[in-house]
């Protein structure tokens, strides 16, 4: 499936992470990576976020106001480490406690295969943030492309233009 959405509410949205790993300077492993349009998986090429290896690691955006998800997308690296999405459940909703695992879940990511993107379904969850946890392991965390598709937008094939969404 291709990343290339009608519709992405995270695009370039503020985004937060549990830490962010500093071996290879910080400004290439921000959480904004995830957000930033750029859907290389190459982590030498400044696309991906790193949390650095902890409890719990979680990733956040903020879409701005309560939005109703269709589905998120998340495109893992494509050069190494694709371990470190498995078991990634995908959370939305208003509250930060708990790093956002206390919101309703979405669902869980299971492919590990370099290069994946998972597509996990919302049905229509309303939110103003979209959190992505490993609960319960510890390890790192890295997303090379995070989109949330609204409510009722369609995916679009590669050079295809859609109507925008309302």
């Amino acid at each position: 499936m291709d990343l290339q959405l009608a519709w992405n509410l995270a695009l370039r949205c503020p985004a937060t992470q549990s830490s962010t790993y500093k071996n290879y300077g910080p400004e290439k492993a921000r959480a904004e990576k995830a957000v930033d349009g750029n859907h290389n998986g190459i982590w030498d090429n400044g696309s991906c976020t790193h949390i650095d290896c902890e409890t719990e690691p979680w990733w956040r955006v903020d879409l701005g106001s309560p939005r109703s998800v269709s589905a998120v997308m998340v495109k893992n690296r494509e050069d190494c480490c694709g371990e470190r999405i498995k078991g990634a459940q995908i959370h939305v909703g208003d509250s930060k406690a708990g790093h956002g695992k206390d919101d309703p879940m979405c669902g869980t990511i299971t492919d590990t295969r370099l290069g994946s993107i998972s597509t996990i379904s919302c049905n229509g969850l309303k939110g103003r943030y979209v959190t992505i946890i490993i609960p319960g392991w510890r390890g790192i965390l890295t997303l090379c492309a995070v989109e949330v598709i609204a409510q009722g937008c369609p995916l679009s094939p590669v050079g295809k233009e859609l109507a925008q969404c309302e």
